[in-house]
């Protein structure tokens, strides 16, 4: 986007995924993340996969380094009545104190600071244990669209629509609050076998959510290889057809069809196995979803 003339901005994280894209820890997955004394990823599961977490009486802090000079940070935090208190600090300092210690929610806190090349650190600092999904670091003076990766390795249509904890993907929209999601749903479900109607129903329900903040652009994903004992072409089509079908109820776009996209079925000159786009894959869809945003 920024190549093309649109400022854009990927300092985010947004949870730690399936927390498994490396050996040697999350950090090793995105280095940008340190993970000190006391805090680990957590089974917990919101927007983006698993939450980070902090430990009551943790001596280490949770950081962020940014690209680029920032003044600002957007905390992401779980609220709950059981857990504590944080604070943020840049360049050795205290920025805020953050109390989670209130009903159950997920809360977005912006920490304004100095400008500083970084990093953005969070620490315990009282109470029970604390949760985070992660955070947006900014700079105030400057306008960039802010791109945020909240997908996790495996996540289909019914883990972004449950609603057991305000926490979870689906109770996180709110409160990130996007102009623009960008929502490509479909491998893990046609892979898994999900029965059509109910992902075309929860694919529905997770749009109107997403409606409430911005507009939405859906998109398919690329082909699987039902040689390697993936979903067949038919069944893939299926799920393809259901997110097409959304797309008219709800007065969207057409969506990035992931098929074509991809040549009409499996590449395997994209793809670095049966599922999973390669670099060259990865940067078809980024050129089609930027081509899409910048209309």
């Amino acid at each position: 986007m920024s190549g093309r003339g649109l400022p854009a901005s990927a300092a985010s994280v947004a949870g730690a995924g399936a927390a498994d894209g490396a050996s040697g820890g999350y950090s090793s997955y995105d280095p940008r993340v340190t993970l000190g004394a006391g805090w680990g990823v957590n089974a917990l599961t919101g927007m983006g996969g698993k939450l980070f977490s902090g430990a009551a009486s943790s001596t280490g802090v949770w950081s962020f380094q940014p690209d680029r000079p920032v003044d600002r940070f957007d905390l992401w935090a779980v609220t709950n009545t059981a857990l504590g208190v944080l604070t943020v600090e840049t360049d050795g300092l205290v920025r805020a104190t953050v109390n989670t210690t209130k009903a159950a929610s997920m809360e977005v806190t912006t920490v304004a600071f100095p400008e500083t090349a970084g990093p953005v650190s969070v620490r315990w600092a009282s109470g029970g244990a604390v949760f985070i999904a992660g955070g947006v670091a900014w700079r105030s003076d400057v306008k960039r669209a802010r791109v945020i990766n909240a997908g996790w390795g495996g996540a289909r249509i019914a883990d972004w629509i449950t609603t057991d904890q305000p926490y979870r993907a689906y109770g996180s929209i709110l409160a990130a609050a996007p102009d623009l999601s960008v929502v490509c749903l479909t491998i893990n479900d046609w892979n898994a076998g999900t029965a059509v109607a109910t992902y075309k129903a929860g694919l529905g329900t997770l749009v109107d959510r997403c409606l409430t903040t911005g507009d939405v652009l859906l998109m398919t994903g690329c082909p699987s290889d039902p040689a390697q004992g993936k979903a067949s072409y038919a069944t893939q089509a299926a799920i393809r057809d259901a997110v097409f079908e959304v797309a008219a109820t709800r007065g969207l776009a057409a969506p990035i069809d992931g098929t074509a996209l991809f040549g009409g079925g499996f590449a395997g000159g994209l793809t670095f196995d049966s599922v999973h786009p390669n670099a060259a894959g990865q940067a078809r869809i980024a050129e089609a979803v930027r081509a899409r945003v910048m209309i």
